[in-house]
């Protein structure tokens, strides 16, 4: 069973624990990023991946159960069918656990950086090729 540090009490919090969650679960390259203030839809942004689809399903179910255990409600993922990308939507926090090929595909670090920064990814790109 996996042990939480605290109450989810805010998004700060929250986003602690599901960061202990994926560790415990073995989720590798566990990158967490602030995106408050710059978009509506989340406060954190955390990225992790998974050696295989049944590890990427598997820490995304275990980590919403070990959650539920600590009074988080309305939690909800998708993708877990599949199993390359799967999103846990907690409101304040999302949480995308990828196979490392579709992580690389997609580069989300990249495109969350760029928006906790205040910076386009278009003019990252542009600057990075002149």
């Amino acid at each position: 069973m996996l042990e939480l540090p605290e109450a989810l009490h805010d998004s700060r919090t929250l986003a602690a624990a599901c960061r202990h969650c994926l560790e415990q679960l073995k989720a590798d390259h566990i990158v967490q990023i602030e995106v408050a203030g710059h978009t509506i839809v989340t406060d954190y942004m955390i990225i992790c991946s998974g050696t295989s689809t049944r590890h990427v399903t598997a820490i995304a179910e275990r980590m919403l159960e070990a959650l539920a255990k600590a009074g988080l409600k309305g939690a909800q993922l998708s993708g877990e069918r599949d199993g390359q990308w799967v999103l846990a939507d907690l409101g304040s926090v999302m949480v995308h656990v990828l196979l490392p090929e579709m992580r690389e595909r997609y580069a989300l670090e990249n495109l969350y950086r760029c928006m906790a920064a205040g910076v386009s990814e278009d003019a990252v790109s542009a600057q990075a090729l002149s």
